[in-house]
């Protein structure tokens, strides 16, 4: 078996393994360095070709990305290429990049979406972090929403600073015990929570009041 360089140029090898975007040669006939030498020219690995028994058996277009040589029992010495920017270390980056941009647009994402992607959101900051209004960030476990910008400091975290802060409170697929929301945190139409053993159904948006209580049969419904 060999394979065929785009040059016309040829290799006898003992293998050839593609994995979606990475390329493995296996050979005998070849030192590491030479190995280099050959497949770091994207020229001559634009287009490779398996020949078996005087047939094209496969083709590989496209792995022009030289990424290292190794060596295995039996003076058997290997040589991996990758198509552009499909590297381990092109994927890390890529990777990052898109976790980056997915943190930014987490910031647009209204309180019943953002909490389901708690994660993309950053830990607060004390030491002197300029808070956007609406800006959310995680606080000892949970999410929380800047009420109005400020540059933060210590003493001003989003337990301790109510009127800076406020807990984004519905989870999605959990029903949470009800605590007392402020103006800017309200139950909507919809949320349910637990209270006094049982739970509760929120029959308006922008709901502060306690569920249960005299007054609040409009504003809640117990559900089973």
């Amino acid at each position: 078996m060999k394979i065929l360089f785009n040059d016309l140029s040829e290799l006898e090898v003992q293998a050839i393994e593609r994995n979606g975007d990475r390329l493995e040669v296996k050979t005998i006939n070849a030192t590491p360095a030479q190995l280099r030498d050959l497949f770091e020219d994207p020229a001559k690995t634009r287009k490779m070709k398996k020949v078996e028994n005087g047939s094209v058996a496969e083709t590989y277009e496209g792995y022009t990305t030289f990424y290292c040589t190794s060596e295995y029992p039996g003076v058997i010495y290997g040589v991996v290429n990758y198509k552009p920017a499909a590297t381990p270390e092109a994927e890390k980056e890529i990777l990052k990049s898109a976790v980056k941009v997915a943190k930014i647009q987490a910031q647009d994402l209204p309180d019943e979406n953002a909490i389901d992607v708690q994660n993309l959101y950053p830990e607060w900051d004390g030491n002197g972090k300029e808070y956007a209004s609406g800006f959310k960030v995680n606080y000892e476990g949970t999410l929380y929403k800047c009420l109005q910008k400020h540059t933060s400091q210590e003493g001003w975290n989003p337990v301790d600073a109510p009127s800076l802060w406020a807990k984004v409170l519905i989870e999605p697929g959990t029903i949470p015990e009800w605590e007392q929301p402020s103006s800017t945190n309200p139950y909507m139409k919809g949320d349910q929570v637990t209270h006094n053993g049982k739970t509760w159904e929120s029959l308006i948006d922008n709901n502060v009041w306690e569920p249960g209580t005299v007054g609040t049969e409009t504003l809640w419904k117990e559900v089973s």
